[in-house]
């Protein structure tokens, strides 16, 4: 019987190890640790029993009694936890009750209190309950009552279905888990004897049970959520269909709407800007046709960007159609190869078109077969710097194939991945030399697969690219809707001489302006031609410059453009900021503007090598580029640049912000100088006091006095400072003076005071010598002229004498009188002040005498000594 009775407990603590350790790794959060440790608890619980049933002999059953009850005492809290984690209810009264069980626990281990031991049943051994069994009975029915109220609380206030629902069977399972307890009956002997029937796989049953509802529920649980996440989901999928048909509607109504709101004032620019060049407002003065024809140009050139990135919208938006006509292809071919000539000419580049003769009349979208030839051709050309292009077309059965073959500098596998992609480009980064929008290709793509071809394309850096282009002979069979009948139309004018070679001599276009031909593309692409970086740099010198700018630019236009709008400075033009760097070391300008894409150094590189080199990091810096995301303008200022500009730009906005940069650092430089100034005079100061060994601290207290006296006369802070700091060196001419004379202990001779006498004209001279602010020069010279006339060098009097050594007179005189001097000591305050009033409209200014000896605010009394202030007093 007793193994019959241990394969209950195996069973169950099986069940509950599985149940326990497959939530954790399917669950997320704090709530799987909660459920894996009251699975444990109750592994440890039956597997105890399974191993106590299995005993012959009580030797261990009293110890492994102990260690199953271990696990019973913390499997009520451990399930009440569970159920609290799950409804997110506090949780704080838990650590009571796990104090509790932690006392049952220590019972259990150091008395028989809790339990006495083992006795033998039928179905073998069973712990004894002890005195404390029944208080651990009453706390877990507390508990149980606690969990069943939470659970109807949160069941009556829940209102999704599928969560009551799952609310009911965890219910349900907790009722059945707490049937579990009805073998704790078997604790008690006597009870067991007298009930009579066998009620241990009772208890067990309820156990097991409770675990299969809770699987169930979750099963059925998931049965529903998943239903009704189905049915959801099959809702919103309408909802994003009708969406979806809703914005592809709005996005042909916008490229409809954006195809006339940028094209439309594009037109007119064009139309305007030909209607000019045709002669038709009269003649043009030389100057304003170049200006014109650099507009017109870069108006087509923005023209043909909007095209293209209409053509990819359209594309995007399944707008674009096919148009088939009857076309020679060999002839169509070549005349749009023939228009490129001219222009790889000029480049050195051979380009050649091989046709076949056994090719008929062919149905073909001649406007996207130009678009395809017309990208890659304008490609090659671009990375093609000498060497040749090659355009063959050839017939393989059914079909034609199309290859454009160039020498230029090929493609990596890296970029051969990506070549087709939207806004893509071989080089993407801040230092490519190739300029473009990364569409080309793209179009290129959607015009083959449009016309139900195929293009693929081989390429070995250094060695050239081939794209190949398969195209169907019978489009007309595949796409009968799209042939149309031919339209052989006269579209342009004869072409009319202008008389002059500035004036751009092409037709005026009598269909629609928004269009670019081939003539067109190749003026654009010479436009687009950036500079070549291995070039020196370019400089503009004006009659009379305001200064020196180091520009770093690759774009010929914007050069042009930055050399007229900033025609007042000395412009040192690179087309890369390795150029720039170099230029900026050899002429050190007083401001850079520089661009962020530029070939072999960015702006950004560029930028940090001026901010961490000595001679250069207070330079001043305006960043200007066609980026214009926020965290490009943040990271060029985190770098150091004073300003950005973001194009397009006003050419007053640029010469507004050059001058506002350039003042700021002047106002700097001469706020560090002014600083600078200072401290020299300080030390000046110094070095006249060592000469004088008796006078220790005087020019710092004569300089305090005066700046506070002018002040309170009302004279601005500039002035002030100007004052402050002349009169520190007040007493500089006594450099000059011979240190016996200066250091005399007793009166001077005559001839000694004469010599004494000298020093205002020596602090003249050499202050005038420093170049500083004439009021440190007229302080040293008149500091010793008297408000009567009676002073020296030049004897003035009154309003004669600056201000400035006005009040330096009367500060001086106070000083040398309240401290010790070589031939005396201080005099005591009482007298000192008599003596200045005895001098007052004699030595000193009345006014400002008054304002210094002024008995409300005491200012002479601001730097004694407060021992002498003491005495006095």
């Amino acid at each position: 019987m007793q193994y019959l009775s241990a394969v209950l407990p195996l069973f169950s603590s099986l069940l509950f190890l599985c149940l326990g350790i497959t939530i954790y790794f399917l669950s997320r959060g704090t709530l799987r640790k909660v459920f894996l440790r009251f699975c444990i608890i109750t592994f440890h619980w039956q597997f105890s029993w399974f191993i106590l049933f299995l005993l012959h002999s009580n030797e261990y059953s009293g110890l492994i009694c102990r260690i199953g009850y271990t696990g019973i005492i913390f499997l009520p809290v451990s399930i009440y936890e569970s159920v609290v984690h799950y409804l997110r209810l506090p949780k704080h009264h838990i650590r009571w009750v796990y104090g509790l069980c932690l006392g049952f626990l220590a019972s259990l281990w150091t008395t028989d209190y809790f339990i006495k031991g083992a006795y033998l049943q039928s179905f073998g051994y069973y712990p004894e309950a002890g005195p404390l069994h029944p208080a651990y009975m009453a706390m877990v029915f507390i508990l149980m009552i606690r969990l069943f109220s939470l659970l109807y609380g949160v069941f009556k206030k829940e209102t999704d279905t599928i969560k009551k629902n799952q609310l009911k069977y965890f219910f349900i399972a907790s009722i059945v888990f707490c049937f579990a307890s009805i073998d704790y009956i078997l604790n008690y002997p006597a009870l067991a004897k007298e009930l009579g029937f066998q009620i241990y796989p009772i208890g067990v049953f309820f156990i097991s049970f409770s675990v299969l509802v809770f699987i169930l529920s979750h099963f059925l649980m998931l049965n529903s959520t998943l239903e009704k996440r189905v049915a959801m989901k099959t809702a919103q999928l309408e909802e994003s269909v009708i969406a979806l048909e809703e914005a592809a509607r709005s996005k042909k109504d916008f490229i409809a709407n954006v195809t006339h709101e940028l094209r439309t004032p594009l037109t007119v620019i064009r139309g305007w800007t030909d209607y000019i060049l045709d002669g038709e407002s009269g003649q043009i003065p030389d100057h304003l046709l170049t200006i014109i024809n650099k507009v017109g140009l870069q108006t087509l050139n923005l023209t043909e960007k909007i095209n293209e990135l209409l053509k990819v919208s359209k594309f995007d938006a399944g707008m674009r159609k096919l148009v088939l006509t009857n076309e020679d292809l060999n002839a169509v071919i070549s005349q749009i190869v023939n228009s490129f000539k001219g222009l790889t000419d000029q480049r050195g580049i051979d380009l050649n078109f091989f046709g076949t003769p056994d090719l008929e009349l062919v149905f073909i979208d001649r406007e996207k077969l130009k678009d395809i030839l017309n990208n890659l051709i304008r490609n090659a050309y671009k990375f093609t710097e000498n060497g040749e292009i090659k355009v063959v077309l050839s017939r393989e059965q059914d079909r034609i194939r199309i290859k454009v073959k160039d020498t230029g500098i090929g493609m990596s596998r890296e970029v051969l991945g990506k070549i087709f992609q939207r806004f893509q480009q071989g080089d993407g980064s801040r230092t490519r030399k190739y300029e473009g929008t990364g569409l080309g290709l793209a179009i290129v793509k959607d015009s083959v697969e449009l016309m139900h071809g195929e293009i693929s394309v081989k390429s070995q850096v250094g060695q050239g690219t081939l794209f190949s282009i398969l195209l169907p002979m019978d489009l007309e069979k595949t796409e009968p809707d799209a042939v149309i009948e031919r339209r052989i139309k006269e579209r342009r004018k004869k072409r009319k001489s202008y008389g002059t070679d500035d004036r751009r001599n092409i037709d005026r276009r009598l269909t629609d302006l928004a269009k670019i031909d081939h003539e067109d593309i190749t003026r654009i692409l010479k436009s687009e031609r950036t500079s070549d970086p291995k070039t020196t740099v370019k400089r503009i010198r004006p009659e009379n410059s305001k200064g020196d700018i180091v520009i770093a630019e690759d774009n010929k236009s914007i050069q042009e453009f930055l050399s007229a709008a900033l025609k007042e400075y000395t412009l040192h033009i690179a087309s890369n900021g390795r150029a720039a760097w170099q230029a900026i070391n050899e002429h050190m300008p007083g401001l850079v503007i520089s661009d962020i894409m530029m070939p072999i150094m960015d702006g950004y590189t560029l930028l940090e090598k001026i901010r961490t080199a000595p001679n250069t990091e207070t330079l001043p810096v305006i960043i200007i580029t066609s980026l214009t995301d926020q965290e490009d303008r943040i990271k060029s200022l985190q770098y150091g640049a004073d300003d950005y500009l973001t194009k397009p730009f006003h050419h007053l906005e640029l010469q507004a912000r050059v001058k506002n940069v350039l003042s700021v650092h002047r106002l700097e430089r001469e706020k560090t100088k002014s600083e600078q100034l200072e401290v020299f005079l300080m030390v000046l100061a110094s070095v006249i006091e060592s000469k004088d060994k008796y006078t220790g601290g005087h020019v710092e207290r004569v300089a305090g006095y005066a700046r506070d006296l002018a002040r309170k006369t009302g004279l601005n802070e500039t002035l002030v400072n100007e004052i402050y700091m002349g009169t520190i060196v007040h007493d500089v001419g006594k450099i000059g003076i011979k240190d016996e004379v200066l250091n005399k202990p007793g009166r001077l001779t005559d001839q000694e005071f004469e010599h004494i006498k000298e020093h205002p004209a020596i602090g003249k001279n050499l202050l005038s010598k420093l170049e500083i602010a004439p009021v440190a020069v007229n302080i040293a010279y008149s500091h010793q002229e008297k408000w009567d006339g009676t002073g020296y060098p030049q004897g003035l009097s009154g309003m004669e004498i600056p201000i400035e050594a006005r009040i330096a007179t009367i500060a001086d005189v106070w000083d040398a009188i309240t401290s010790d001097r070589p031939y005396r000591v201080a005099m005591p305050l009482e007298k000192a002040i008599s003596i200045m009033h005895e001098e007052r409209g004699k030595s000193f200014d009345p006014d400002l005498f008054d304002l210094f000896m002024d008995d409300n605010e005491k200012l002479y009394l601001k730097y004694i000594d407060r021992e002498k202030k003491v005495l006095a007093f």
